[in-house]
């Protein structure tokens, strides 16, 4: 419309200089040629130039400006619980909204920080990329409140962890489950094991796999008195409650026992001679561990071309070896094995000696009434001759058998063995034995049994005259000794061991 009206407007103009003087011509024509262009863009006309409908605009409520700004971060819940088994690992997540990558997530328990993004503060815990927090291996000390915290806004998430526990354990009223708690020799504790909503009746004790009855006199149904510790209660004690489910409801703990060392050896008289080299042993358990040290005459020992001192180790105990070289006369006598630790000192006494070593019980075999005693002597010098004592239980005075002969078995290795026909009831025996050196000390009394019973007295036919042919028993033939003082036994003629296996094979086959 602006452009047809200004076009009019232009021919107007040259119509009325058209009409004129010829001198008015030109005049005319610039006149138009202005017009024309004028009209083309007039300054101001009202009418005209805004016609263009806007719209109406609100002064007062005027549109928005757009942003990038987005919302805060959120939690659409502030608290949540997780329940976890004891032992296994646990996942705690940390669902916050608008998330973005100027926020930072920091992980506390309690006061205590745990992650800082994916900085963790042990190797039990570990930050994961999408802000949940993993716990290893959880234990009854992990529960507790936890709190996922945003940054830079400072908004939290708690989160309350529980361990789900199986029963409860106290022991002096402290809880013990899946703990090791350590007590000192001689003390005393109570143990408790509750399992809610069971009858305490169903409650049952272990220590080390073994009902707590073989190991602990005082059990009052759930209740586990530990009096005068010792030892033997190290390990691990469990809890049951056998209430006939598939899945029994059990916990457990572990007692670490400190103790004043105990120290033992199987051969407290060594057997040597002159010249030879001598091996003394001392066996040693404690806790916490113990030093050892050998002595002579009250001077400790130390490792020198006469003296080697060696230690090992076993699943059972320790031990430590003195070897004595070159034994001589005055190397000959009482060595004690020393060992000692926090608590306090142990000793044992061993004899370095020239006669025989006391005499080791092997076995024995019965047949009804006849008994066939099996020995082991210890001697580098030749036996020249034992004595076997034998008495019935209720007896003051023993029966004693003496062999005049002796049998070597292995080198320096001595085997015994002798046969008797005993009345039934319960016996015992032992024995000592003489070298060129002199005679042994005891050995410690065997205890046996003879029942009533069949009679064993007749051997099978032609046994009678084959015993003569056979080399009679104990050390290798000769004749018996033998005095009793009990009218009740008596000693019969030994047989060779391997006579009796052969009767006894034939009458059984």
């Amino acid at each position: 419309m602006f452009a047809k009206k200004s076009h009019n407007n232009c021919n107007k103009q040259r119509n009325v200089c058209t009409n004129s003087y010829g001198w008015i011509l030109v005049t005319c024509l610039i006149l138009g040629y202005i017009s024309c262009t004028t009209d083309a863009a007039p300054e101001n006309d009202d009418n005209d130039y805004y016609d263009y409908d806007y719209g109406e605009v609100d002064n007062e409520n005027p549109d928005p400006l757009i942003t990038n700004v987005k919302d805060p971060p959120y939690f659409e819940k502030t608290q949540t619980k997780v329940l976890a088994s004891a032992n296994r690992d646990v996942i705690m997540d940390c669902d916050v909204k608008n998330m973005n990558a100027n926020n930072a997530v920091v992980w506390y328990k309690d006061n205590t920080i745990y992650t800082n993004g994916q900085y963790a503060i042990n190797h039990r815990v570990e930050g994961l990329r999408n802000n949940s927090l993993l716990l290893k291996n959880i234990q009854t000390d992990d529960a507790g409140n936890y709190y996922c915290e945003v940054l830079p806004q400072k908004i939290r998430l708690h989160v309350i962890l529980e361990i789900e526990r199986t029963l409860t354990i106290l022991c002096d009223g402290r809880e013990v489950l899946d703990r090791t708690v350590v007590y000192k020799q001689s003390e005393s504790h109570i143990c408790k094991c509750k399992s809610p909503g069971s009858d305490i009746n169903n409650i049952k004790w272990f220590i080390n796999g073994q009902p707590a009855e073989e190991i602990v006199n005082d059990i009052d149904r759930s209740t586990l008195i530990l009096s005068n510790i010792d030892a033997h209660y190290a390990g691990v004690f469990q809890c049951l409650d056998d209430d006939g489910s598939e899945k029994p409801k059990h916990g457990m703990f572990n007692i670490l026992v400190n103790y004043i060392p105990k120290v033992t050896t199987h051969r407290h008289h060594i057997n040597t001679q002159i010249g030879s080299n001598a091996e003394l042993y001392c066996d040693y358990k404690s806790e916490p561990i113990a030093v050892t040290r050998w002595l002579k005459n009250g001077h400790s020992l130390s490792y020198s071309e006469k003296y080697m001192i060696s230690y090992a180790k076993d699943k059972h105990s320790n031990r430590t070896t003195l070897i004595v070289n070159d034994v001589e006369d005055n190397d000959l006598g009482e060595y004690i094995c020393q060992a000692e630790n926090a608590l306090g000192t142990s000793e044992l006494k061993t004899h370095l000696m020239l006669e025989p070593e006391k005499g080791q019980f092997e076995d024995i075999k019965i047949f009804g009434n006849k008994v066939i005693l099996n020995w082991i002597v210890r001697s580098l010098q030749p036996l020249s001759e034992a004595v076997l004592d034998y008495k019935l239980k209720g007896s003051y005075t023993w029966s004693t058998t003496t062999v005049l002969h002796t049998q070597r078995h292995d080198s320096g290795i001595w085997k015994i063995s002798h046969e008797m026909e005993l009345t039934p009831g319960e016996w015992q025996t032992r024995i000592k034995t003489r070298n060129t050196a002199g005679w042994s000390k005891f050995s410690m009394p065997y205890i046996f049994v003879i029942e009533g019973g069949e009679d064993f007295d007749i051997l099978p036919d032609g046994w009678s005259d084959r015993v003569n042919d056979v080399m009679l028993a104990g050390f290798g033939g000769g004749q018996n000794n033998t005095t009793s003082s009990s009218t009740s036994t008596k000693a019969l003629s030994c047989l060779s061991f391997y006579s009796i296996l052969l009767y006894v094979s034939h009458r059984f086959h």
